[in-house]
């Protein structure tokens, strides 16, 4: 019998967590934080985020899940798994020796920290394949006075900067009188973005600034996934965005400010097919190919461009990560931390 496809992109499943520990006295403690919904105790963990190796994504879910900084160990404890969105996750356990506690920090709102002696955090986590992994940890948690001071460990890389190309979903053509630059996203259009905001959220794809053509369908593409985006991201819808070549968008990236992380551009075919191809010299082969057939109504290419500044940003100086299409995301589930 044919096992049913995840309703989510394969790299989805693909996650990191640390495993915060700390020396007291002769007692070794490790952090524990609660799920979102507060129910559980768990590890900081997250997708493997596009550009990131595993350990440097785990240390980003670090500072922002329980908001600690400290050294992470080169190679993983181990692994397990868990079904989570209609599929499952691998997680990779990575060692991670605290040295800083922030008294705020980005999901401070909705989690608690606790520190537990070993065989107390034993208890309160229910994951069997966690418990076991946690429970390896004295042999490679040595004392503070045996490993020396912060910063005996190589530096986790930058992070690279995050291209989010986002063609416009399905327009309706219903009404003949309208103007190409007025014409609203049709029925399938509303789904289309329905599905890619679930997508957004899920992916936790919080941009910076969100480049938008002024045309109404553009405009609708946008507006339906922000609540997805997050707060942060900065919305500039501009006029010279719609139906514009590779080269006006591609001068429009590579004006963005240094301070800037990631970019997510909304427009048009036959120009952000063409600027996605334009800019890809590697990545993954499949994803690849896919692009190079067909870039769909709503779907998002996700380029990494390890670039200095912005302004090198040029053909081929980004790695495909994924191209996701509407048809990829399958049905709403229920999210849980």
């Amino acid at each position: 019998m044919k096992s049913q496809q995840p309703p989510y992109p394969a790299w989805i499943y693909r996650q990191s967590a640390v495993l915060p520990y700390r020396w007291t006295a002769d007692e070794l403690e490790v952090l524990l934080i609660t799920s979102r919904g507060g129910k559980r105790w768990v590890l900081p963990k997250g997708i493997v985020e596009p550009g990131f190796t595993a350990a440097a994504s785990a240390v980003k879910e670090a500072r922002e899940e329980a908001g600690i900084g400290g050294d992470i160990a080169a190679v993983p404890l181990g692994s397990y798994r868990y079904r989570k969105w209609g599929g499952t996750c691998d997680v990779e356990v990575y060692p991670f020796r605290v040295w800083s506690e922030m008294d705020e920090w980005e999901e401070s709102g909705v989690r608690r920290r606790r520190w537990l002696s070993l065989p107390e955090a034993l208890r309160l986590v229910e994951d069997e394949g966690l418990s076991t992994i946690i429970a390896r940890l004295p042999d490679v948690a040595r004392p503070a006075a045996e490993t020396g001071p912060p910063g005996n460990r190589p530096p986790v890389s930058r992070p690279p900067h995050l291209i989010y190309l986002f063609r416009h979903a399905k327009s309706s053509w219903d009404d003949s009188g309208r103007e190409d630059f007025d014409r609203p996203l049709a029925s399938q259009g509303e789904l289309a973005c329905e599905a890619m905001r679930r997508y957004i959220g899920l992916a936790d794809i919080h941009p910076d600034l969100v480049l938008c053509s002024s045309a109404l369908r553009a405009r609708q593409t946008v507006q339906r996934s922000m609540s997805a985006l997050g707060d942060q991201a900065v919305v500039e819808y501009d006029r010279n965005l719609y139906l514009a070549g590779s080269s006006t968008m591609l001068d429009r990236l590579r004006s963005s400010a240094a301070d800037v992380g990631g970019v997510m551009l909304v427009g048009h075919n036959p120009g952000i097919h063409s600027l996605a191809i334009r800019l890809t010299g590697g990545g993954d082969p499949g994803e690849r190919g896919r692009l190079a057939k067909k870039f769909p109504a709503g779907a998002i290419a996700i380029l990494v461009f390890r670039g200095r500044s912005w302004n090198e940003l040029d053909t081929g100086s980004c790695e495909l990560h994924s191209l996701v299409r509407p048809r990829d995301i399958g049905e709403k589930r229920k999210r849980r931390a």
